[in-house]
């Protein structure tokens, strides 16, 4: 528990209480469950009391073990991703034990243990440009990466840690000026339309697809 330096002495020994106690409840109730949830409080001072009446409140950093939420991982675990997509319902309910939950702010993530989900990313993005360039003659690996063709695995922030696959980039060109449509135009290898077809197929096919969702951003979408 880390307390702002701004706050002064006035407030500080109720924020050192308080922040006890939440500390307290929250490792017994919440951060033990899992082997222990990594997490950080900072208790900070309120700059605008009109929707907050409290003098100040605590601010939240939570570790998310992203390999724990991927199917495939020998570390996966269904009941810890599930627990971990409340944990704001999870430690608001524990202050309500202790009359805090009025303190709370919605916790922030943090990501770590990623590299066997981001290998699979790796993976995934590796086999889109081998079937590009063994389907359509001529298209360049250099082509597809000025495209920036590829997935990227999103992870929010706030709210809820919540993790998906993004399909990304457009229509590597030919000739001329690249063109954003979802049928064929010349100096196209292949339409927007079609791009995300095939992106999608082969995301479905892998590991990913058991533990993630898929967005299309291809083509601005």
């Amino acid at each position: 528990m880390e307390i702002e330096k701004n706050i002064d002495d006035e407030l500080r020994a109720e924020a050192q209480e308080k922040g006890e106690i939440a500390t307290k409840i929250l490792d017994a109730l919440v951060f033990n469950k899992f082997g222990g949830i990594e997490y950080s409080m900072v208790i900070r001072r309120t700059r605008n009391t009109r929707y907050n009446s409290n003098p100040f409140y605590f601010e939240f950093d939570v570790d998310v073990d992203v390999d724990k939420t991927f199917e495939p991982s020998p570390t996966y675990d269904k009941n810890y991703g599930d627990y971990m997509y409340e944990i704001s319902e999870h430690i608001e309910k524990a202050l309500q034990y202790v009359g805090l939950q009025g303190y709370m702010e919605e916790p922030m993530f943090n990501y770590v243990d990623d590299d066997l989900v981001e290998s699979e990313i790796d993976r995934l993005e590796n086999k889109l440009v081998l079937y590009l360039q063994s389907r359509y003659e001529g298209l360049s690996y250099d082509s597809i990466r000025e495209s920036d063709i590829g997935y990227y695995l999103y992870k929010g922030e706030t709210n809820n840690p919540y993790m998906r696959v993004e399909f990304v980039g457009h229509p590597p060109e030919i000739d001329g000026e690249h063109q954003s449509t979802d049928t064929i135009e010349e100096g196209e290898y292949f339409s927007c339309g079609e791009l995300y077809d095939i992106m999608k197929d082969l995301f479905d096919k892998s590991p990913l697809s058991l533990s993630y969702d898929s967005e299309d951003f291809t083509c601005g979408n």
